[in-house]
């Protein structure tokens, strides 16, 4: 018999673990709301983060721009999203969400069950939780930007691919 992996590799395999279960989750999600795992994303951002500019959200999921446009179609023609001017910059344009809640029913089940998770869980194991997902998160975003730039000076892959 195999002995569990221990320290920094179990914890890198369960974040592998629960990137495919949470890609396959977004997937049904996506599914069920007819629209495409990309649109979701840029659902999901604009939702938790509010209006953004399209090279904004281009950057932020790592589309080229033209690509980013094709979404934006979509999401508008579906009624997702409006575009508006900028205020601050006339040329410029900002993309707002419009249907929150329609966005937030399509989570409403998993979210309740992930509640029930967390709420039979001490509140430092929370406060440690956030903290660590914060972490990883960063650690993430620095990862895409230097990936972003070029291949790595030590030629290793990103360690939560899969």
């Amino acid at each position: 018999m195999t002995a569990a992996p221990l320290g920094s590799q179990a914890l890198l395999l369960a974040l592998r673990r629960l990137r495919t279960d949470l890609a396959a989750h977004d997937r049904a999600v996506a599914d069920a709301a007819g629209i495409k795992d990309s649109d979701l994303t840029v659902l999901e951002i604009l939702n938790r983060e509010g209006p953004q500019t399209p090279s904004v959200l281009a950057r932020r999921t790592n589309t080229h721009l033209a690509t980013m446009t094709g979404v934006l179609t979509r999401l508008e023609k579906d009624g997702w999203i409006e575009r508006h001017p900028d205020a601050k910059d006339r040329r410029s344009i900002r993309i707002h969400a419009t249907s929150i809640d329609r966005f937030n029913t399509l989570y409403a089940e998993s979210m309740d069950r992930l509640a029930a998770v967390f709420e039979t869980r001490p509140t430092e194991h929370a406060r440690i939780f956030l903290s660590a997902v914060a972490d990883i998160s960063q650690a993430l975003d620095s990862a895409t930007d230097s990936d972003a730039a070029g291949p790595r000076k030590n030629g290793h892959d990103s360690v939560i691919a899969s």
